[in-house]
């Protein structure tokens, strides 16, 4: 492995791009036995979906602690729905806060309903898209962002990115996972002039296995072409806007 990352600096590669080839490293040692039970069950919050995420993440060379380092203090998820009540573009902001031994990148992961081609990066503030993992079956996918600049233990750095969804997305909802020490989200979704939902819903469970609750609704022309769900200090769990 020391070779390898000598490698990526010789040939003036990306971090971990050579790395991120490698078939997964065998678990050894204290962690691979503490691994049983994933950090703060984050895993849990990913249902029947947990092995595929894992299984993404090893391929940027990444575990669930991973996740949380950087941790999102603020996440704001912007959905555009298109004519047909498609998942057309997201568009995510995150105030993030450097653990310990700091950070040079961060992780999103999200499922699609159909992923026949890679999501497109419209766009990238603070960041850039380093590596790209998805699977097929499953709809995962799984995003590695080099940070414009490595930040400390205690840091706070602001990260933008949008994502133009592939075709065919026809789940009608949009979601996210907020995990420990979140202190604000905001789930947005705007509606083509073409489609008017007759109802929307933001909810929340704390993992897939559980009854959802519903936060909030609005029906009819109450709608108004946009629909938005904003809460403090979130329990961690799921949080999501659906429509009809």
């Amino acid at each position: 492995m020391n070779a390898v990352i000598a490698l990526e600096e010789l040939l003036g590669l990306p971090p971990r791009q050579l790395r991120g080839t490698l078939p997964l490293r065998r678990p050894r040692g204290r962690r691979a036995r503490d691994a049983v039970v994933e950090p703060t069950g984050r895993h849990q919050r990913w249902g029947d979906e947990s092995q595929s995420v894992r299984h993404a993440l090893g391929k940027l060379d990444a575990d669930w602690h991973d996740l949380a380092n950087p941790r999102p203090l603020t996440y704001r998820a912007q959905m555009h729905v298109g004519p047909q009540g498609e998942e057309a573009v997201m568009r995510v902001t995150r105030v993030l806060k450097g653990g310990p031994g700091g950070a040079t990148r961060m992780l999103y992961v999200t499922r699609y309903a159909c992923l026949s081609q890679a999501p497109l990066l419209t766009m990238a503030h603070g960041c850039r898209l380093a590596r790209f993992s998805g699977d097929t079956d499953t709809g995962i996918a799984a995003f590695e962002f080099a940070l414009h600049r490595p930040i400390g233990a205690g840091e706070l750095i602001l990260t933008e990115f949008g994502i133009r969804f592939p075709p065919r997305q026809t789940d009608r909802f949009m979601e996210i996972r907020a995990y420990e020490g979140m202190r604000d989200l905001v789930l947005e979704t705007s509606f083509n002039a073409a489609y008017t939902p007759i109802r929307c819903q933001a909810y929340y469970h704390p993992s897939p296995a559980l009854p959802l609750r519903v936060l909030r609704e609005s029906t009819g022309a109450a709608v108004n072409g946009e629909f938005q769900y904003i809460h403090l200090n979130p329990t961690p769990g799921i949080y999501g806007i659906r429509w009809e």
